[in-house]
This record gives C-alpha cells, sequence and structure tokens, in this order.
C-alpha cells in the first residue's frame, strides 16, 4: 500500500470550485463548477441538522504539534537542476490505481501530492501537514482534521474537506483496477464526510492503532475540483503519462517515455514559508533520466550527466575494487565524492523463505538444517567484501529487533544431524550422492530471475549436495516467480520484503492468512501465540508495548525458522559530483536507499561555488575539499 454519517450543514463561507486549470484545457473531459448547495450535497451530510453538526464541532479537542524537528540546513540556497538516473521508465505517472504501486512512483507522489499529517523524522511524531490540527475520539474510532485555511492547489484553488472525501471516492472505485487498495480503504474506513470547508471527520471501521497512522501519512490528497468531475477510468487514462496539479513543494513539468520525467519547484508553495520547511526543497528542477541498463547508467554518472550514484548489493565489488582513488582520479581528487551513510531504516526480511504446508518443510528439523547450510559468513566475505551483517531478526535495525535471538551461523555437522532426525538419512544416498527416501532423491527447485546474479545460489547449492541435496536452479522470469509464490506452488524461494517502520503482523503472519492464496503469509505459519500477538498489537496504542510484543514474536519467528536469512547493509552507499551542499547527516534517519533521490531533493542543495570549482578542476589533477568518508550522524540518537 502507499498507501459514515451523512449530514446536511450549509456553511456560508464556502468557494466555489470552478472548473480544471489552464494545464488540462486539453481534456475532452468537461470538468463541472459546483455551488455550495451542490458541494455539500456531494460530499456533505443529509440527516442531521446544522445545530447537530455544530455541536459535534465544538465538542472537537485540537491537538497538534508546535515543535517538530527542523532538519534544513541555514546554508541552503534555492536554485540549480538535481538529475537522477533510473534503468527503468514507470508504466504510468499516476500515483493511484494499476501499475502506481512502484518506489519511483512514490517519490513522484511525495514531492508533488501532501497528505493530511506526515512524521517527523527523527522523533516519528505527528506533524502538521495539510491539516495544521487533528483530534482523536475517546474510542478511538474517529479521527477529525482541520485543514490549513492556507492551503492551496498549484492552480490557487484552496485545498479543502472536500478534496479527502473525493480522494477517498477515487481510491475506493474499482474502475482505478487496484482491487488490493479498493478494499483496504474501503473495508477500513467509513467514507470521510466534510463537515466543513475546513474540518473533515473520518470514522475507522475497527478498532486499530495503526487505522489513525494510515490514514493520516499514507493517504495522499488529490484535488477534488478535478477528480470529483471525471470517471475513474477518465483518470486512469488522462494522467497514464503526466499528473495533475499537487499542494506539494514541486509540480509536474513534462515527461517523454523511457526519456526523462521532469519535476519544478513550485515557487509559490503554501507552506514553503513554515518553520519546519526552511532549507528543504531548495532545487528548482528534478530531472530524472532513464537509460536501458545499469552499465550506462554507470557511465553517464562518470561522465557527469547524471549528479549521484547508488551502490546496490550487486555493485559492492565496484565499490571496494573500481570506485577507489586508485581507479579513478576523479574520486582521487574529490571531483566524485564516495560516502557510506549510516541510519536507521528499517532493512526488512531477505533469504530463503520455506513453504511449511508440505514436505520437506513442514519439519522444522529441516528448516533449521538448511538454515545451517547457508554459510553467510562466506558469502558475506566473498561476495559482499565484508559490507553486509548477518541477518538475526525479522525486525533488523529496528527497535523492535530482539538481541536475544539465537544467532543461526553455518554448522554442517549440526544440520546433517537434524536431516537424519528428519528421517533423510546419510545411509541412503545414490551413487551421485543424493539422499534417497521413499525411493525419491531429495531434490528441490529454486527460481532465478533471468538476470539475476546467481553466485549466492550457486555456493548455497554446493553446501547442500555436500549435505546429499540435490538443488535445482531454475529459471524464470519475475511474473512466474511471483504467480508461483502468491498460488502457494513452491518449496522454497529467495524473497526480499520492504521492512516498516511500524510492523503490522496480522497482515503477514495471521493463522487465517495461512491456506489462502494471493496474500502475504507465504510460509503458512499457524501459531497460537503470534496470533494473540497480531491481535494484541493491533489494539495496543501504546508503542513501548508494541515494541515488547514484536520482540516477543521475532524469537518466536527465529526458533520457527521460517526462512534462511541472508544479511542486510546498516548505511547507504553513494557517489556524488561534489557540487551539492548537504547537512551534516547527509541523508535521512528513517529512508531506505530506495528513496534516495527523494531525500537528495528534500535536504541537498545547488552550491553555485562549488559547482564553479568542479567546473574548472574536471579532468585536472586539482585536488578539490573532500568530506568525511562516513556519516554516523544518527548514532547518536540510537
Amino acid at each position: 500500500m502507499k498507501k459514515i454519517l451523512s449530514y446536511v450543514f450549509l456553511i456560508s463561507l464556502i468557494s466555489i470550485i470552478s472548473c480544471c486549470n489552464p494545464e488540462d484545457s486539453s481534456s475532452n473531459t468537461q470538468l463541472q463548477i459546483l455551488n455550495e448547495e451542490e458541494l455539500m450535497e456531494k460530499y456533505g451530510t443529509k440527516d442531521l441538522t446544522e445545530e447537530q453538526v455544530d455541536s459535534i464541532i465544538k465538542s472537537i479537542k485540537w491537538t497538534t504539534n508546535k515543535k517538530p524537528s527542523t532538519l534544513g540546513s541555514k546554508h541552503a540556497k534555492k536554485g540549480g537542476t538535481f538529475v537522477y538516473g533510473d534503468p527503468a521508465y514507470p508504466a504510468t505517472l499516476r500515483t493511484e490505481g494499476e501499475n502506481s504501486n512502484y518506489v519511483i512512483n512514490a517519490m513522484l507522489e511525495y514531492l508533488i501530492y501532501e497528505t493530511l499529517l506526515t512524521l517527523d523524522p527523527v522523533t516519528l511524531e505527528y506533524v502538521p501537514s495539510l491539516a495544521d490540527k487533528w483530534y482523536i475520539t475517546e474510542d478511538k474510532m474517529t479521527y477529525f482534521y482541520h485543514i490549513n485555511t492556507a492551503a492551496k492547489w498549484q492552480d490557487e484553488k484552496p485545498v479543502t474537506a472536500f478534496d479527502i472525501v473525493a480522494t477517498y471516492d477515487l481510491l475506493t472505485d474499482e474502475g482505478i483496477r487496484d482491487p488490493f487498495g479498493n478494499d483496504f480503504w474501503r473495508s477500513k474506513y467509513e467514507r470521510p464526510v466534510a463537515l466543513s470547508p475546513e474540518i473533515v471527520m473520518i470514522r475507522a471501521k475497527i478498532l486499530q492503532w495503526s487505522l489513525f497512522l494510515y490514514v493520516s501519512q499514507s493517504f495522499s490528497i488529490l484535488p477534488e475540483h478535478i477528480i470529483g468531475n471525471i470517471t475513474a477510468s477518465e483518470y486512469m487514462k488522462e494522467y497514464n503519462n503526466k499528473m495533475m496539479v499537487g499542494s506539494g513543494p514541486y509540480m509536474f513539468e513534462s515527461a517523454a517515455t523511457n526519456q526523462s520525467i521532469v519535476l519544478k519547484r513550485d515557487t509559490d508553495w503554501w507552506a514553503a514559508g513554515s518553520k519546519v520547511n526552511q532549507g528543504l526543497y531548495n532545487f528548482d528542477k528534478f530531472k530524472y533520466v532513464f537509460y536501458t541498463d545499469e552499465t550506462l547508467l554507470e557511465e553517464n554518472f562518470k561522465k557527469g550527466a547524471i549528479d549521484a550514484f547508488l551502490i546496490h548489493r550487486t555493485k559492492l565489488q565496484k565499490w571496494v575494487n573500481d570506485f577507489t582513488p586508485e581507479k579513478m582520479n576523479s574520486i582521487k581528487y574529490n571531483h566524485i565524492i564516495k560516502q557510506k551513510v549510516y541510519n536507521d531504516s528499517p532493512k526488512g526480511t531477505y533469504g530463503y523463505h520455506f513453504n511449511m504446508r508440505e514436505e520437506p518443510f513442514n519439519d522444522k528439523k529441516v528448516r533449521k538444517a538448511f538454515c545451517l547450510l547457508l554459510d553467510r559468513e562466506k558469502m558475506i566475505d566473498k561476495l559482499f567484501f565484508g559490507e553486509a551483517k548477518h541477518m538475526d531478526s525479522y525486525y533488523s535495525n529496528l527497535p523492535y529487533e530482539n538481541k536475544n535471538n539465537p544467532k543461526i551461523r553455518y554448522n554442517p555437522t549440526e544440520a546433517i544431524k537434524l536431516l537424519e532426525e528428519a528421517g533423510y538419512s546419510q545411509k541412503n544416498l545414490n551413487e551421485e550422492g543424493y539422499i534417497v527416501k521413499a525411493g525419491k532423491v531429495f531434490e528441490l527447485n529454486l527460481n532465478v530471475y533471468l538476470t539475476d546474479d546467481t553466485r549466492v545460489e550457486t555456493l548455497f547449492q554446493e553446501e547442500l549436495r555436500k549435505a546429499g541435496v540435490k538443488l535445482s536452479l531454475k529459471n524464470v522470469t519475475w511474473a512466474q516467480h511471483t504467480k508461483e509464490i502468491d498460488q502457494l506452488n513452491f518449496k522454497m524461494a529467495r524473497i526480499g520484503r520492504t521492512g516498516l517502520l511500524f510492523p503490522n503482523p496480522e497482515s503477514s503472519l495471521h493463522s487465517k492468512l495461512a491456506d489462502k492464496k494471493n496474500n502475504n503469509n507465504i510460509w503458512g505459519i499457524k501459531n497460537k501465540r503470534v496470533d494473540e500477538i497480531c491481535e494484541a498489537n493491533n489494539l495496543e496504542f501504546d508503542i513501548k508495548k508494541r515494541i515488547k510484543l514484536i520482540r516477543e514474536l521475532d524469537l518466536i519467528l527465529i526458533n520457527e525458522h521460517l526462512a534462511a536469512l541472508f544479511w542486510y547493509q546498516d548505511n547507504i552507499k553513494i557517489l556524488y559530483w561534489n557540487k551539492f551542499g548537504t547537512p551534516d547527516f547527509v541523508l535521512a534517519r528513517y529512508e531506505s536507499d530506495s528513496f534516495l533521490e527523494y531525500q537528495i531533493v528534500t535536504y541537498w542543495w545547488d552550491d553555485e561555488e562549488a559547482d564553479k570549482a568542479l567546473q574548472e578542476a574536471k579532468g585536472k589533477d586539482i585536488m578539490l575539499p573532500g568530506k568525511p568518508y562516513e556519516i554516523r550522524y544518527w548514532d547518536k540518537y540510537k
């Protein structure tokens, strides 16, 4: 995921919502002009009197956050362009509906559109955004938001409570072809109610602590004066390769399929003057450029056509051996800055996940044996040059990680003993050295994607062979791989899962999902205590108590051996041309490397003097001022 009451209450100060903005004048869709009575009829209330609604509004006890963290640098200046490269142009530029659930779409969404609230990037407390104050009722089932009266869309129209209702209507419309999103918003929340142009009421259908979080900061608001007057199908078509106006710091400028996407800074952004935004969103333009593969991306970075380059796991060899002062003068003379930035971003889970519903992985001893046969130490040393840490938790790098989890390490002797106890005896080997049980060779298939680096699989394959297990690698497409997992048609699968700052274990670990297809309980785990923890976590509003619950859960999961976990990196590795100013922390505390460009556009700025010095030094043996190799700013907050 990126993400009902009805009243009659006519407010005299409702602004008339006019037709589409000039950018959309070419649209074939005729947008209507709705007067205040029509708006209240469409998005307001029918069953209560004006006096009753007035009573509800007067009973609200507003709260806000007056001291959010301010991370913008006092040295930041506006101007310049930041260029970032990517190998894959998105299937759509829409932020909602079919094919929009990708990182690049989220990046565009965060920069152009806004949510009701945001999370403090240091403390994770709620911070005003489109809503300047909010209130949760005592039963924790109803949420009220007051829209900042200064908030406006990039076509100068005001942001109102009607925009929230219209956004909900779009997200729950089957016409956007997003069954999961449709079901999530429809099953968790009643349709919002605009009590006035400034106040919206949203009621949850179930009691769950996370529902205020989701609707507050995962619900990007779109303009009612556009989406409220077109059908979902028209939205899907009209905005497939362009973006409508937003209320955020950047606005859509242009897109050329498979070539580029350009955003420009909204110089009249309504929230630019707030203290929390000082020193943020400094680049006049943000440009995505697209290349057909990573090699072209790398070469264009070296030429200076791209401003920054992220080092993925598969590029670690180059990080250690090629991107060095000895191999590149541009790094030697600080024309290119090379940095490792440590932070507290969630690492998710990555490894070989087991299907526990059938043999052989319905036996915990077999699952543990496979974990013990994964020589992570060798892989970290040989394949990742020591630039990774053992993943010993399902919540690595987060407060939820249970430090008392047993550390599973390579131990083939113990693994063979466990296999023997599970009935896979070394006495029953065929002429090729593989275990035979009930007349069948102990053999498994493992999917590998057509473009994958299979060095890990090759090493694991050899360790399994020594233990009498035959592992065959099967080349498949990504679509085929995911389909087999969704249909539970696998025994063991390599899967990487994104981590969450606020875990939601029910969605992937509850027994009610264990035998259903197309859901996140891919292992088929059924555990009474796990179910109890999932349900208790949903109802626990105290984060300290949730941390305690998840740590208990983490220990259970490790001991159940749902997966042979791999490794993770606790830092982001980046290269960038030495022409930018950066805050001391360089990158945000909780963001992953997947959102590198979003972090750069949010916090960095174009340094004209540094840029001038770089242009004069390029291609010459001229030393520029360097920057620290390691950034550990966030360590003091742990």
